[in-house]
């Protein structure tokens, strides 16, 4: 499975519903929801050939094909290719526009696709902004005793997955939600930003997460005196990339010893990113994109 990056323009984050048992795509009687379940793989059509099409929270609206999909449908990249950079890692993209079926729903879409594969376990993967309805609603489990539902404000671009927003004091992070992500994993700024705000630091060792197309990355957990509130979900522990889109300089090292002089990142491009990963999402029976409001509605105890 792939994790974070960012697309053509410099524009898309690559930063793709859990469960192991094949999914279920159904059309609400309007035929302007979708719901999904499992592990969100659907039969669909794509380019007029059978495939297994990944519809995730995280993926990208643009739908994004695993190379030998694209070989296989006959696509022609366009005049001008583009990359996506996940830490040092330039992974070469191309794009074209094609027709794909999804349950009972026909339509032309930008495809994209990359050197390496970006889905595993299917051909392609989409969000919900990539989807023609309305609604989109993942259910992740059976609701619960005490849940509560909370809403954030939803933000879509063409070529982005579909993203909340957190503001802390002048920041803000973009939100992603991906149940297939064992841990939440926050980008070196975004971390600093915790750190900073609630009282974040490191502790144990240094690790490394798989991030986009296979590619792992240098990671720290970290953990918050005082947790963030992302919708319904209370946050206090998270891994953080410690050399990829900002520095993690500043952060207290629990573990450190004070002999020990110790860089931990260098600057950069900095783009605050958190996904939410399994750890928090199996708090939540549901995760609804509605578009049409401009809203991601959390359902979690």
């Amino acid at each position: 499975m792939s994790r974070t990056a960012g697309l053509p323009a410099k524009s898309l984050l690559l930063l793709l519903a859990a469960g192991t048992a094949s999914a279920a795509i159904s059309a609400a009687p309007a035929a302007l929801d979708y719901v999904v379940r499992g592990d969100g793989v659907v039969a669909a059509v794509i380019g007029g050939q059978p495939a297994r099409l990944r519809i995730s929270p995280w993926a990208p609206a643009a739908p994004t094909l695993n190379p030998d999909f694209a070989q296989r449908i006959g696509l022609r990249g366009g005049l001008f290719g583009f990359a996506v950079k996940v830490g040092p890692v330039k992974v070469g993209g191309q794009s074209s526009v094609t027709r794909l079926e999804v349950s009972k729903a026909s339509f032309r879409r930008r495809v994209v696709w990359f050197d390496r594969p970006w889905s595993a376990g299917a051909d392609a993967a989409v969000g919900p902004g990539g989807l023609p309805v309305d609604v989109v609603r993942f259910e992740l489990r059976a609701p619960q005793p005490g849940e509560r539902t909370v809403a954030l404000p939803l933000d879509q671009a063409m070529f982005r997955p579909s993203y909340g927003r957190v503001a802390i004091g002048k920041r803000s992070l973009i939100v992603l939600f991906d149940p297939q992500h064992r841990q939440t994993l926050a980008t070196a700024g975004a971390g600093a930003t915790l750190a900073e705000s609630f009282g974040g630091q490191f502790y144990g060792v240094a690790d490394r997460a798989e991030v986009a197309f296979g590619i792992q990355r240098p990671v720290r957990a970290m953990r918050l005196a005082r947790p963030l509130s992302v919708g319904p979900l209370a946050i206090d522990r998270l891994l953080v990339r410690t050399g990829d889109n900002g520095s993690v300089a500043g952060i207290p090292d629990a573990d450190a010893d004070p002999e020990e002089i110790v860089v931990t990142a260098k600057g950069g491009n900095r783009r605050d990113v958190l996904i939410i990963g399994r750890d928090q999402l199996d708090r939540c029976s549901s995760i609804t994109f509605d578009k049409k409001v401009h809203l991601i509605r959390m359902a979690c105890v």
